[in-house]
């Protein structure tokens, strides 16, 4: 089974460690705003912290904190 990580937070900190995470693994990135979620989604970045740090592919993102954990 692959290694599938979670990262909480989605803040400067915690956007870095998923992208870096999200080179080797399948990695979700959570945030409890789902306003920021949508705009994350739709942009591939976090432009409120790491405007120029974008996404892979292999990084999701949820407002669901349920399916963060699962």
């Amino acid at each position: 089974m692959p290694l599938s990580l979670s990262i909480l937070g989605a803040g400067a900190w915690g956007t870095a460690l998923a992208i870096r995470a999200a080179a080797r693994h399948p990695t979700m990135l959570w945030a409890r705003d789902t306003d920021q979620v949508a705009a994350m989604s739709a942009e591939r970045c976090n432009r409120r912290y790491l405007p120029e740090a974008f996404f892979p592919e292999g990084l999701q993102l949820t407002a669901d904190f349920d399916a963060a954990l699962a």
